[in-house]
Formats: C-alpha cells, sequence, structure tokens
C-alpha cells in the first residue's frame, strides 16, 4: 500500500528537497564545450579553447591572443517507471513529461605578457529536473511531481606557463543555485477502509543562494607528443532558504477537510544545505601525428559529501529532522580522439559514469544509475582561422535501475532513462 502520510510529521516529506540537488548533481552537466564533448568530454589535458577555463585552467597559457566562446546545450531527457510489490504494485507503469533544456556556457580567455593568461566565464554545472505525467494520479505524487535544480557559476581563472613543459593555473567560482519542488499530501480516509485521499498540494522554493568554490590544476608537456593534465574542483556548500506553500484539496467530507485544516502546517521558510561534490580529473593525450589527438581521461567525484540532508523549519522547529542519504564516491572514464583536415575536424568519443547513489536513495527525484555514451563532434574554422563553430552530438544511456524493495520512501520499481545531448559554440579569436 502507499505510504501513510502524517500531517503532524511532514519533515519527512520536504525531506526530498535536498535529493533535487542530488538528482541534478548525478546528472552533472559536463558539457561545457562543444570540442571537447565531441571527444566524449575527454580534454583536461587536450583542450584547445577558452572552455579551458572549465576543463583545465593550466591549459589557458597555449591560448594566443584574446579568445571569447560562447555556446549551449540541448539536454532531453526520457524517463519511465515500472513498479512492483508492495508499492505501487506490478504492472503501475509511469513516464515523465518530455522536457528540453538549454544550459548556457561563456568564456573569454586573454594573454598577458610574462606567460600569464587570465579567463572569466559563465556557465550551469548543475541542473534539469523532473516532471511526472498527470500529477493527479501519479503513483509516487506523495514524493513529487515536478522539481527542478537551476545552478549558474560565474568564474575567474589564471594560467601561468613556469617554462616550456610546466603550466599551472587557479581559479575559484561563485555558485547560484535555485530549488523548486511541488507534491501532494495523502491522509487517510475516516471509515474508508484504507483508502488514502489527497488533502493539499505543496510547492517549495529555495531563493538563489550563492555558495563558493576553488580550483586548480597542472598541464605537463614531457615532449611534442604528449601532455598530461590534471585539476581539482572543489566542494561548494549552499544554505538554502525558501518558502513552502500549503494548498488544502477539499474532499467534500466537511468534517474531514475541517481536520485536515487543522493539522496543515501553515505557509512558512524552510532551510537545507546542497552540497554539491568536488572532482578530480587526470588526462593523458598524446599526438602521434600532426593531425590526430588521442586522450584518456579518469575523473573522481566525491559524492560522499552528500551524507545526509538536514531539514529546518522556522515556524515549526519541532518538525526538523535530518535524512540520511549515503552517497559513495563514484568515477568517470572519458576517451576521445580528433582528426584534423585541412577544412574541418573530426572528432568521437565514449564515455562512462558510475552512479553514487545507494539503491535505498533512488527514487521519483533520483533515478540514478551508471550512464555510458558515444560522442561525435565537427569543427570548422571560419573567416581565415578567427572564427571557429563546432558542435557535438552525445546519446547518454542510463543502465536500467531498480530498487529491490527497499526504497527508503517505500516506492520500489525499475527506472529507464536515456538523454540525448547536442550542442554548439562559436569562438572568436583576436
Amino acid at each position: 500500500m502507499r505510504r501513510l502520510v502524517s500531517l503532524t510529521t511532514f519533515a519527512a516529506l520536504l525531506a526530498v528537497l535536498g535529493p533535487v540537488a542530488a538528482y541534478a548533481a548525478g546528472y552533472a552537466i559536463y558539457e561545457q564545450g562543444a570540442a571537447v564533448l565531441g571527444m566524449a568530454g575527454a580534454g583536461t589535458a587536450s583542450v584547445g579553447d577558452a572552455s579551458a577555463l572549465f576543463f583545465n585552467p593550466a591549459a589557458m597559457t597555449e591560448l594566443k591572443g584574446t579568445q571569447f566562446q560562447l555556446g549551449a546545450t540541448w539536454l532531453s531527457p526520457t524517463t519511465s517507471f515500472a513498479g512492483m510489490n508492495p508499492y505501487p504494485g506490478y504492472g503501475v507503469t509511469e513516464e515523465m513529461n518530455n522536457q528540453n533544456f538549454f544550459p548556457p556556457a561563456f568564456y573569454l580567455t586573454h594573454q598577458l605578457p610574462k606567460r600569464l593568461t587570465v579567463g572569466a566565464g559563465f556557465n550551469s554545472p548543475f541542473g534539469l529536473g523532473v516532471d511526472w505525467k498527470n500529477p493527479d494520479t501519479f503513483t509516487g505524487s506523495y514524493i513529487v511531481t515536478k522539481a527542478t535544480l537551476r545552478t549558474y557559476d560565474a568564474s575567474i581563472g589564471a594560467g601561468y606557463e613556469l617554462n616550456p613543459r610546466w603550466s599551472v593555473g587557479l581559479g575559484g567560482s561563485a555558485v547560484w543555485t535555485g530549488v523548486e519542488l511541488d507534491q501532494r499530501i495523502f491522509q487517510p480516509i475516516p471509515g474508508g477502509g484504507g483508502a488514502q485521499a489527497q488533502v493539499a498540494k505543496v510547492n517549495l522554493k529555495g531563493n538563489n543562494t550563492v555558495g563558493y568554490g576553488w580550483n586548480a590544476a597542472m598541464l605537463f608537456r614531457p615532449d611534442s607528443t604528449v601532455k598530461v593534465g590534471a585539476y581539482y574542483r572543489s566542494k561548494v556548500v549552499v544554505h538554502e532558504d525558501g518558502p513552502a506553500t500549503f494548498n488544502q484539496i477539499l474532499t467534500g467530507n466537511a468534517a474531514f477537510d475541517a481536520a485536515v485544516a487543522a493539522a496543515l502546517p501553515p505557509n512558512q521558510s524552510v532551510q537545507t544545505v546542497l552540497r554539491l561534490p568536488a572532482m578530480w580529473s587526470v588526462g593523458v593525450a598524446w599526438n602521434p601525428a600532426s593531425d590526430w589527438t588521442f586522450e584518456y581521461d579518469l575523473n573522481y567525484v566525491e559524492w560522499k559529501v552528500f551524507t545526509d540532508l538536514p531539514i529546518t523549519f522556522t515556524t515549526t522547529p519541532a518538525a526538523s529532522q535530518t535524512r540520511v542519504e549515503d552517497y559513495s564516491n563514484s568515477w568517470q572514464v572519458r576517451v576521445g580522439a580528433e582528426h584534423r583536415l585541412p577544412n574541418w575536424t573530426y572528432r568521437f568519443g565514449y564515455y562512462y559514469d558510475k552512479a553514487a547513489a545507494p539503491q535505498q536513495s533512488v527514487s521519483p527525484i533520483l533515478p540514478d544509475a551508471d550512464r555510458n555514451g558515444p560522442a561525435i563532434g565537427i569543427g570548422l574554422p571560419l573567416a581565415g582561422g578567427k572564427w571557429q563553430l563546432d558542435a557535438y552530438e552525445l546519446a547518454i544511456f542510463v543502465s536500467q535501475r531498480n530498487t529491490g524493495g527497499v526504497n527508503r520512501d517505500g516506492y520500489d520499481g525499475t527506472y529507464k532513462t536515456f538523454v540525448n545531448a547536442a550542442g554548439v559554440s562559436l569562438e572568436y579569436r583576436f
């Protein structure tokens, strides 16, 4: 049966505010430069445009003059769910509405005298969301009907060439986050034989709160054919504070509706802490010929920072609680190649991303699972090389994930997800 929800312990439901961020972090937006993504994101050592501010700030020392890049990615996820016992039961199927997201990216680099290059950028490193069809009848509506996370990252950085073999980079960023979540409250109908009724719609919003992070990077050139790159991006901690509103759904039973109205929490502010994970990356690029580059990257993501989620209510502090999440650190492997022809460039690659969410945390908000996919891309120099147009296509195959009857919210079944990613960037060099 559907998990019963007590209005007097509503904090347990609001605890899903945090997994909105976890879901988006689990689908962290690594698609920040079309040239690198044409190689499936393998670019820590070989990135050669202004997106180096994101992929490896030390590599900015190889960019001549001033480079300005503007780009965007189209992300289109599709998710379905098949239930299992005890709830919602075998034979129950649900789908998300088709959604489209267009996270932007902007980068600017400028080479100064004495081997110093500086850069600034703006992107959206975490995001996406969920939107289940038919929210009035969706069997998981007591967990979520719709949720979104928006992040905006303003970054600055500098790269310095120590000598012809070594470059280092350092930078900082301010990350703004905003979350929103819709869900329903259910209560047993008196004398209804265990039947339940929707008694309220809940909307939670997190204001555009800011957190801060930093990064460090290096680039080593042992010879003319090999580059070794590495970077570290710190975790970002954001303290979210926003309104929680409760709108009652009348059932027509006057006594029951009056009891619900008396127990329904008042509109109030709710606070939580979102922790966006740190990432390490090491990449090796090899140029066997002047027109070919191959790269292998290994990324390590510190998901373990998301161990629990504190929820604090301002009007009813007795309802505050801490929800356990117990994420694990995870890793990614990205491999890619680029072939530069006289009039254009083509790229290809493949990646694998290990899921971080434990089975107990897989839910309609967080259908996290292992991901892998192929990528292709092209590059076209324009106006004698002053302009560069790059584009890529990446198919993200998300493995089926079954909750195994251990979901913390009592909602068990199998999730299937596919994400199509495509992007372009236009760069001007002067």
